[in-house]
């Protein structure tokens, strides 16, 4: 089992903190704020790619050269080294007792009698400095030598798919950036298509050398991994979004949302069209509120029977409705004039914008209660509508019409009726 390395950064009189500590992931993926003066780094496994432990070091020095900084087997103790250590002295024995963040009143308590220094402190029995001084130097101790665990909270840690690539020398050309980011979507869409997923979002972080993370976003109207459409759509980003100031010494592209994504099998048959190429271009030149379909949606008053989604919500199928419904529907409904024989019989004819239809045959009617728990109050429309009668109805040039009665069971003295769609 490999070592576990940690590097303490401490940065006096730095109040940016999260953005350094997201800076530094691209070094290692774990990083984690140290309030109020620095960031913790877990390095293990990641030193050999910067030369080393020493090599990284410098990189870092490099960018940050009034930081302080030390290497460690645990947290605890590169905490201690960075800020109370002498220059390439890996020993925490020598360090006085507030290297390990023990706060001043045991301190103080463990001065009176001699001890100043951690080695000074480790030569203690550890019960009776529990029962002397509480649970704290103890803890702190043994955290520091590696004999009980400590707990970081490391930032949001980069997603399972993600691939990353380091520079020896900064980029700030285009066209480096752009080999860049198609050499990572091609691994990463290998990666992706191997498990048999597609990413359903993306982020593109550029590592700046002045410690800047401009990132790029997408989204995908469908599960994606198609390696040239990626690298096309961040390239057709990158120039828009990401400045590079004064070089970028990292890229990292990780895909934080997936779903399954199955195997297709390429034969010559002709394949059905892909939708999703057109949309994941439209979502992310005009944005994801810009765009969107169509979804059933529970409710009988058929101006409510639909609503609008993104296109990323995962497709509904549409119920299969219990009577015929119009292609066209007109919304809101149009009052119109309409002559019934009674009350309650289907119309005989009906005046719709000047022009009079009269019908030669009509079906009905298909009763349909407002469900008013579903939806607020429409001062815009009559009390009388809540209880509608809906009939087909084809007039002599055979042209088809869905109209409606309502009023009639609210004791309206004459029912009013609305055209609501045309079949044709």
């Amino acid at each position: 089992m490999q070592k576990r390395r940690f590097l303490s950064l401490a940065c006096a009189g730095r109040d940016d903190l999260a953005n350094l500590a997201l800076w530094c992931q691209a070094f290692t993926p774990l990083t984690a704020l140290d309030p109020p003066d620095g960031v913790m780094l877990d390095i293990t496994g990641c030193a050999h790619l910067f030369g080393g432990e020493a090599g990284l070091m410098a990189r870092l020095a490099a960018r940050l050269p009034n930081a302080r900084m030390a290497v460690a087997d645990t947290a605890a103790a590169a905490w201690g080294l960075a800020r109370y250590g002498k220059p390439g002295s890996p020993d925490i024995l020598l360090l006085p007792l507030a290297a390990l963040r023990l706060a001043p009143e045991p301190i103080a308590r463990l001065r009176r009698i001699g001890i100043r220094t951690i080695g000074q402190l480790a030569r203690l029995p550890r019960a009776g400095l529990v029962a002397g001084y509480g649970q704290a130097p103890a803890l702190r101790l043994a955290q520091a030598l590696g004999e009980a665990p400590e707990v970081i909270r490391f930032i949001t840690a980069p997603p399972e798919w993600r691939e990353a690539e380091p520079f020896m020398e900064p980029l700030w050309l285009p066209a480096q950036l752009q080999a860049a980011l198609t050499k990572l979507a091609a691994r990463l869409c290998a990666r992706l298509t191997a498990a048999t997923l597609g990413a359903t979002a993306l982020t593109a972080r550029f590592y700046r050398v002045d410690r800047a993370c401009p990132a790029i976003h997408l989204a995908f109207a469908a599960p994606c991994r198609d390696e040239a459409q990626i690298a096309k759509l961040l390239i057709e980003k990158l120039a828009q979004e990401i400045d590079p100031g004064f070089g970028i010494e990292a890229v990292a592209l990780e895909a934080p949302l997936t779903e399954p994504l199955a195997l297709v099998q390429q034969d010559m048959s002709a394949k059905p069209p892909d939708y999703a190429r057109p949309l994941n271009t439209l979502l992310n030149r005009l944005g994801s509120t810009r765009i969107w379909r169509v979804a059933p949606h529970a409710s009988h008053i058929p101006e409510f029977a639909t609503e609008r989604v993104t296109v990323k919500a995962r497709p509904v199928a549409w119920p299969k409705p219990h009577h015929p419904r119009p292609l066209r529907l007109l919304n809101p409904p149009v009052l119109i004039t309409a002559i019934a024989p009674v009350p309650d019989d289907p119309p005989v004819q009906f005046t719709w914008d000047g022009k009079t239809h009269r019908l030669r045959w009509a079906t009905g009617p298909e009763r349909i209660a407002r469900d008013w728990w579903a939806h607020p109050h429409d001062p815009t429309r009559p009390e009388a509508e809540k209880i509608r009668d809906y009939y087909q109805v084809e007039d002599m040039e055979a042209a088809r019409f869905w109209l409606f009665r309502a009023g009639l069971h609210e004791g309206v003295a004459v029912p009013r009726w609305y055209l609501h769609g045309l079949f044709a």
